[in-house]
């Protein structure tokens, strides 16, 4: 799935097989049901086979890896023909190597809890008929050494006498010190407690080496059994990589076909022409996964004859939302998938580019905006009329003038030069009219309803641009207090005001807009003044009444 993901393909052929072999798949739920049912006991057979190659392999992994071959052989039977193309079929002759090496896995090793090559029990029992000997006289060293403790007993008249072992001293006879006078002669003394001595006898001896031996031998026989295994393996990489790809890539399918089933995407029809975007009703999965039917899902189009999407609207209201969504739907599209959506037309992009979101990196020096115009500069050198952009608020770190200028020349480079599908959410509110005058633009909003002090967003996506930005409602909803609301409320007011006072919105990069009406008044009557025909105290008296006039005009 990570491979697909990072690989996304603009083969058109490639990606219909790929959508109508998930169209297969969603038409047969049972087969989907069995799969995911067959599929819960594969393990990672890639990372076993690392192992094995490295030889850090256990019984464990061996067994996993033999149940997880035996699903490839019975999953290469579910698909038709029609999809050899998309997934490996398994070779007569690897088939063969397979059953023999999951046979060989499922004969010789045991499965059962406890079973490890440190206690002589991995190997199942009739596998290797010296191992069974072996075992046999290991397992049954128990009952040797009771039976002689036993007879013991009986012929010395010693009740309490013990046979046990140890790991420094091996096996010896223990008897307590109050029947010491009842020991024979041919056992011989080997350590004196406190309590009791410790003896051994030539029968001991000779039982103790041979349960000795017989372990030793078991285990080795064991071991070298478990490398014959290892060596099978090892000559059957091949067939168990191809074996893995084919789960791999039926396992990627059916979890595709299955998230289709179960969040109703849509198979996505697709062009020739990179420039087309045809969605209707599409919705961000992840979103609509949390909101359920509350949802509100979105129709665009783009094509060559209008190719750029510039996005206003207030916050919270879903502009980001709008453009995630549509580039989950072409990225999907674009590994083969069923998308989130009624319907979708959708060409092929050679980039998706996307600047969204405000990051900085202080260590480097950079802040919000540097990051935001390094990255944006980035896309502009790769993006060329084949590509997907979606850019969100460009030009928000700097100053209003500074800001504007750049995501208005950006929005004139993208679309006199670029030409790709493009979505741009911004604030700059000029920019509408800006998107207006050009012929492959066109201005989207998402829609809101204000009732009284109070916005409701209803997040339908509609084609004009937005009336205002309602950031004071915004800050509201977030918590800020009253008394700055209000006080914000009566500061936009009176910017507005003086704003249609001033100057037209498009006269605001003149010299014009920066001059404020006590500079003109001034300029005005400075260049009327005939400074050689007026006497020291007319000059007083003419500054002290331009004071006057400055303090009346800035109040």
């Amino acid at each position: 799935l990570r491979s697909l993901f990072l690989s996304p393909s603009r083969n058109i052929k490639s990606l219909e097989l790929r959508l109508d072999y998930i169209d297969f798949l969603m038409k047969a739920p049972d087969l989907i049901d069995e799969q995911r049912r067959v599929l819960d006991d594969v393990r990672d057979m890639e990372r076993i086979m690392a192992k094995v190659s490295t030889g850090n392999a256990n019984a464990s992994d061996l067994i996993n890896l033999g149940r997880s071959l035996k699903i490839s052989l019975e999953l290469n039977k579910d698909f038709p023909s029609d999809f050899k193309k998309l997934l490996p079929n398994l070779a007569p002759n690897e088939k063969k190597i397979i059953k023999a090496l999951f046979d060989e896995i499922e004969k010789t090793l045991n499965d059962e809890i406890g079973a490890s090559l440190d206690k002589g029990n991995l190997i199942k029992p009739g596998f290797h008929k010296q191992r069974d000997k072996l075992a046999s006289l290991s397992e049954g060293s128990n009952q040797a050494l009771v039976d002689l403790e036993s007879h013991y007993r009986q012929k010395f008249s010693i009740p309490n006498l013990r046979i046990k072992s140890n790991n420094v001293a091996g096996f010896f006879i223990e008897i307590s010190k109050s029947h010491l006078n009842k020991v024979p002669e041919h056992f011989v003394r080997r350590q004196t407690l406190v309590n009791c001595e410790r003896y051994t006898s030539t029968e001991l001896s000779e039982l103790e080496k041979e349960i000795f031996s017989a372990k030793e031998k078991l285990l080795k026989l064991e071991r070298e059994i478990f490398q014959n295994i290892l060596y099978s393996i090892r000559e059957a990489s091949s067939a168990i990589s191809k074996a893995a790809e084919l789960i791999s890539l039926i396992d990627v399918f059916q979890s595709l076909a299955w998230i289709a089933i179960q969040e109703d995407f849509c198979k996505p029809t697709i062009h020739k022409s990179a420039q087309v975007l045809d969605i209707e009703h599409g919705f961000h999965p992840l979103i609509k996964k949390e909101l359920g039917d509350h949802f509100v899902t979105h129709s665009l189009t783009l094509n060559t004859k209008k190719s750029f999407g510039l996005i206003t609207g207030p916050n919270m209201a879903g502009k980001t939302t709008v453009m995630r969504e549509m580039a989950i739907i072409q990225f999907l599209t674009q590994i083969g998938s069923y998308v989130p959506a009624k319907s979708a037309q959708l060409g092929l992009c050679d980039y998706l580019f996307s600047r969204l979101g405000a990051s900085d990196d202080i260590i480097k020096g950079q802040s919000t905006f540097m990051v935001e115009m390094s990255e944006t500069a980035e896309i502009l050198r790769h993006a060329t009329n084949k590509s997907f952009i979606i850019l969100d608020e460009i030009g928000r770190g700097t100053s209003t003038y500074d800001g504007l200028s750049i995501a208005w020349s950006l929005v004139e480079y993208i679309t006199s030069k670029i030409k790709c599908l493009s979505l741009f959410s911004t604030h700059y509110h000029e920019l509408i009219q800006v998107a207006e005058e050009i012929p492959n633009a066109k201005n989207l909003t998402v829609k809101t309803h204000k009732q009284g002090s109070k916005v409701v967003f209803l997040y339908e996506l509609i084609e004009q641009g937005a009336t205002q930005s309602f950031g004071i409602n915004v800050a509201s909803l977030a918590g800020i207090p009253t008394p700055i609301l209000k006080r914000a409320e009566e500061i936009l007011l009176n910017l507005e005001q003086t704003k249609h006072k001033t100057t037209q919105q498009m006269d605001l990069f003149s010299s014009e807009a920066e001059t404020s009406p006590t500079e003109s008044w001034l300029e005005k009557n400075l260049a009327e003044l005939e400074l050689d025909n007026l006497t020291p105290v007319q000059a007083l008296v003419k500054l002290s009444e331009w004071k006057e006039r400055a303090k009346r005009l800035e109040n």
